[in-house]
């Protein structure tokens, strides 16, 4: 794959920024982008835990937001680092282009058990159930915030939200007005991205493009891991509205050409959502959504993928039914795919239809002033193993109003994906693996005790200890001469989360996090498992923290240090992180930052398995330019 150089980036950007200055009215500037207080976190709105807008200290579930503003001091260039914000979140990297995201253990190769959406877009697979990172990216100055739940959530998202969901939440086009240009380059990335924005008639558009190119890593014998890439995207969102109704229209297309030893991986696709929104007197609100997504993925002799996925669904909220406050909705999704026998692997049938439709309601019942009960209840259907019952059990007591305590109860499910119940290795017979069409799904009961609360003017803090019960983990074993994969295993996780934001002075901000858990596992009589621990390769403990410094008016001094234990089976030793960014506001209209990643260590491995790279230190220099 052909470099392209970074003066090449920069160059593109001009002549483009040339002719979109007719659009730049109103322009928002990075210059005006201001701290968040305390005072503004502890009072900001999320939408995840509850789907209706409520306070975040409010909210019953240990939930973290990763702010606009804590992507942009990160250093980040794309949305996996971001979510390494999240103390309530485990990020793994294999390589230049993989990564592993999972709230509470779950980290393999699968990591199947974390639902993540985009603007209520689901973007997880149904080919394994977890998220191909390498295809998903958005222009990160275009993400409003990143609402990550630690814990389940399927009673109002649905089967596999089983340990946490992320939800990926972008700006209205009113917020992202003008133009945006910036550029980076060091010595593993490169990449450019414009975004322009203009008014419309009762409402406002954005358009965007995205480009990188990341250089390969090493393995640790110091050959090359071969896991370059080149990637693409470009997208647009449109809202308007008059009245009490508002409407969105959005998209985005790709396509990336990535790296990896063994062959190359091609990848394309394309998604558009529309979504329909209505305020009543009442005060309570309707939502109609529905989107479309198709992706075509190619490994090289290993994968042959197309797949389209239509959804379709309904939310009303009810507002101040006496001492209620109910949400029901329905939801309907079809996912078909059509997929090549390689020599490595085939699927029996090649082409299936997995749909599925679920209803779904939830009542807040304010018992007293400050105590809370929240029943919920979701009943899905889905194309394995028939009708599932996720019921949610929620009290909330406010002790006073920037303090919270919480407990939940909640039984949720994973339901099977095309690898669990239609794989067979290698891709002609004999096969060493044959397909289970009996595999059912992985299920969980979950407890949770958490607290949050604003302990100081400018502390806020949140804790909460859980257990998990799993029973029918996936397993792979032989049988009858051959390998199957199996529900084989039953396991639990127990453990505590918790985090800490202090403005320790005005100009200086600190958050830290840490988790420890313990996580065991036990096989059915007679089950054996040759493949990744049941419930994943987990540390036992993990810490972040973060400080972030307003030097002077014009210059910004951010570090973020991160320590992920040691992983077991198999062994990966534990490694401490530490990633540095110098801003410099230049003028109002152009920042520079100067980003170091792992700077006091060479190379580490984050991630096992044959020919895995080593994560080494880099630096790069990014621009951005809100004329």
């Amino acid at each position: 794959m052909k470099k392209i150089p970074i003066v090449a980036h920069i160059a593109a950007i001009a002549c483009l920024a040339a002719g979109a200055r007719a659009f730049a009215a109103d322009a928002v500037r990075v210059a005006d982008l201001a701290d968040y207080s305390l005072e503004q976190l502890a009072n900001l709105k999320v939408t995840t835990v509850s789907r209706r807008e409520e306070r975040l200290v409010d909210a019953p579930a240990s939930i973290f937001v990763i702010t606009s503003e804590d992507i942009r001091r990160s250093g980040a260039t794309n949305v996996a680092q971001a979510l390494r914000l999240a103390p309530n979140l485990m990020v793994i990297q294999g390589d230049q282009n993989q990564y592993v995201a999972s709230a509470r253990g779950g980290l393999s190769g699968l990591a199947n058990k974390m639902l993540v959406l985009v603007d209520g877009r689901t973007v997880y697979s149904p080919l394994f159930s977890g998220v191909f990172w390498d295809a998903q990216d958005l222009m990160l100055e275009d993400i409003d915030r990143i609402e990550v739940i630690s814990g389940p959530g399927s009673t109002l998202w649905g089967t596999n939200a089983v340990n946490g969901v992320i939800n990926i939440i972008t700006k209205p086009a009113k917020s992202t007005q003008g133009l945006l240009a910036s550029a980076y380059g060091g010595d593993q990335e490169s990449g450019a991205a414009m975004r322009v924005g203009a008014p419309l008639e009762a409402g406002a558009y954005r358009m965007y493009a995205k480009y990188d190119r990341r250089e390969a890593l090493r393995t640790a014998s110091g050959a090359s891991a071969e896991d370059a890439s080149d990637n693409a995207r470009a997208g647009f969102r449109a809202d308007w509205g008059r009245g009490p109704w508002t409407s969105t229209v959005q998209g985005d297309i790709y396509t990336a050409n990535v790296g990896t030893i063994g062959g190359a991986r091609d990848l394309n696709g394309g998604n558009l959502l529309g979504r329909w929104h209505r305020a009543f007197d009442s005060g309570s609100e309707l939502m109609l959504q529905a989107y479309y997504d198709r992706t075509r993925r190619i490994h090289q002799g290993t994968l042959d993928e197309v797949r389209d996925t239509y959804d379709v669904e309904l939310l009303h909220t009810l507002h101040a039914l006496g001492v209620h406050e109910l949400n029901w909705g329905a939801e309907y999704r079809s996912a078909r795919d059509r997929t090549e026998d390689t020599p490595a692997l085939a699927f029996v049938p090649r082409d299936r239809a997995l749909d599925s439709a679920s209803l779904f309601a939830q009542d807040e019942i304010a018992l007293t002033t400050a105590l809370h009960a929240t029943l919920g209840v979701r009943a899905e259907h889905n194309a394995y193993t028939g009708l599932e019952w996720l019921p949610d059990l929620r009290a909330t007591w406010t002790v006073t109003r920037d303090h919270l305590l919480w407990a939940a109860i909640t039984r949720t499910v994973r339901s099977p994906s095309r690898i669990d119940r239609d794989l067979v290795v290698p891709g002609a017979p004999p096969y060493v693996l044959v397909n289970n069409d009996t595999f059912d799904s992985e299920r969980a009961d979950v407890a949770q005790l958490g607290y949050r609360a604003r302990i100081a003017p400018q502390a806020t803090v949140s804790l909460t200890a859980f257990h998990h019960e799993f029973r029918d983990l996936r397993t792979l074993g032989p049988e009858d001469g051959a390998l199957t994969i199996a529900n084989g295993a039953n396991g639990r996780i127990t453990g505590v989360e918790g985090w800490v934001d202090w403005r320790a002075m005005p100009a200086w901000r600190l958050v830290g996090g840490f988790t420890a858990m313990r996580t065991r596992t036990t096989l059915e009589p007679g089950q054996v498992n040759l493949t990744d621990p049941p419930l994943g390769n987990n540390p036992d403990r993990t810490a972040t923290l973060r400080s972030l410094w307003n030097v002077t008016d014009r210059h910004e001094l951010d570090l973020a240090w991160r320590y992920m234990g040691p992983l077991s089976n198999p062994h990966v030793g534990g490694y401490g992180v530490l990633d540095a960014r110098l801003g410099w506001r230049v003028t109002p209209a152009l920042d520079v930052s100067l980003v170091v990643n792992n700077a006091l260590d060479k190379e580490h491995v984050e991630f096992s398995g044959t020919g895995v790279a080593q994560v080494g230190r880099e630096w790069l220099v990014k621009l951005t330019w809100v004329p």
